[in-house]
């Protein structure tokens, strides 16, 4: 029912973004205010508290926000009185593949022990886009534990061509094929 809630109000967000033109900026502004209530939990439980009154949630919006009279500002001041500000995870997440699928955009995740380089993220993405045919938006996270190269994901595509991955991959193999035992002693006898 949660996917459902943040569709709905997700392609009601979408559809007047497309009428008023602001497609881009609305993207941007609903990810700034789903990371903000992501960062600060507090602030959602407060934002929906039962006790206070609708005004009273609406002025701890506008504290937050400011009293604006953009589309952003009006569509959180619904969802706090529909009740419905604790869905932004699952209504950002919709917009998000409502966006990217008008404008032909995959979201690519990619773990790199490392940083990449801008050379890297260029190469990386000229090289997605040719073969998905898509604008690349890509999302970079670093994870140490996997030592070297790097995770690409999109979709329900996975391709995990990590240092870690590749070693426990050979030393599967090497066990599978009889030579982890014969490592185990050529390496107990060197020491």
């Amino acid at each position: 029912m949660t996917q459902t809630i943040g569709k709905v109000y997700a392609e009601a967000l979408f559809g007047l973004s497309r009428e008023e033109a602001c497609e881009e900026q609305i993207y941007k502004e609903l990810g700034q205010a789903a990371d903000l209530l992501a960062a600060y939990p507090e602030l959602t439980a407060l934002l929906s508290v039962p006790t206070l009154t609708l005004e009273e949630r609406l002025d701890v919006l506008r504290k937050v926000i400011g009293d604006g009279e953009g589309m952003m500002e009006h569509f959180l001041c619904l969802l706090v009185e529909k009740r419905r500000i604790r869905y932004m995870e699952d209504i950002r997440t919709a917009f998000n593949a409502l966006y990217h699928e008008h404008f032909s955009i995959a979201e690519v995740f990619v773990t790199t022990a490392a940083p990449l380089t801008d050379a890297q993220r260029t190469a990386l993405s000229e090289k997605l886009a040719g073969k998905l045919g898509k604008k690349i938006c890509l999302r970079e996270a670093i994870d140490p534990k996997i030592l070297g190269g790097m995770v690409v994901q999109y979709g329900d595509t996975r391709m995990d061509n990590s240092l870690r991955t590749r070693m426990r991959v050979m030393a599967e193999n090497l066990k599978r094929e009889g030579w982890a035992d014969s490592l185990s002693r050529c390496t107990a006898s060197a020491s």
